[in-house]
């Protein structure tokens, strides 16, 4: 949530737009998993199944999760109103319509949100944000914290990431993608750690992303993640019509 302006898309971009993302099938943060497998393609990346509580692993997950497997599916392409991998069906907020059916505006910030249910790797996410000229999900309050859990109460990425290589371990200093202030976090107890999982393309790397998660003292509380898992997102946009 950034408190004025337009939209702030962040720079983030998928690794090869012709689907390099192929093989970041990916695993739980600190203990979570679920199903998918990320294979590449043209465009938005096409996605084997998901399931549980976040996606799952091709390859061996070290400390961040465990194996899993997925039933075939396809992604969606981005676009403005009702891209073909977003959740809901046209059961939006009519302030947010010229952005999507399916987004959902608060009166409190006075911003859409919508929810991106197709698994992504943190930077394919933030990138499929920006095509649609938004930004990963920034959380200001414990309301508007709240309220994107709400929209989507399985783990899912937000904007934010503390600015280390995977391959550095160690947390570093967290910032939101619009480079907004970081005044409010809502971490579960011990969290960001910055723990050891399996690099994609092997060896070791290292958990920098955050995402909200059922786990810790509550559901919907923060954890951090390796930035190569793939789950489902939120886009925000700052500027209503």
């Amino acid at each position: 949530m950034r408190a004025s302006g337009g939209p702030s898309a962040g720079s983030a971009s998928f690794g090869g737009s012709a689907g390099s993302e192929a093989g970041s099938s990916t695993g739980g943060g600190s203990g979570n998993g679920g199903e998918s497998a990320l294979a590449g393609s043209t465009g938005d990346p096409a996605v084997a199944g998901g399931g549980g509580n976040g996606a799952g692993c091709a390859f061996a997950c070290g400390d961040g999760g465990r194996g899993g497997r997925g039933n075939a599916g396809n992604g969606g392409g981005a676009g403005l109103a009702g891209a073909s991998d977003q959740a809901g069906s046209g059961g939006g907020s009519p302030e947010c319509a010229v952005f999507s059916a399916d987004a959902t505006y608060l009166p409190s910030t006075q911003h859409c949100y919508l929810v991106d249910s197709q698994p992504r790797t943190f930077e394919a996410a933030q990138a499929h944000c920006a095509a649609l000229e938004a930004h990963l999900v920034t959380l200001s309050s414990e309301a508007e914290d709240e309220f994107a859990w709400n929209l989507h109460a399985e783990e899912h990425w937000i904007g934010a990431k503390d600015g280390r290589g995977a391959k550095q371990s160690g947390v570093g200093k967290y910032a939101w993608v619009t480079d907004e202030s970081f005044d409010y976090a809502n971490w579960s107890s011990d969290q960001p750690n910055a723990s050891k999982t399996d690099c994609v393309e092997g060896g070791a790397c290292y958990e920098h992303c955050a995402f909200q998660w059922k786990g810790g003292e509550h559901d919907g509380q923060w954890n951090d993640r390796y930035c190569m898992h793939t789950v489902a997102s939120i886009c925000e946009w700052d500027k209503v019509p």
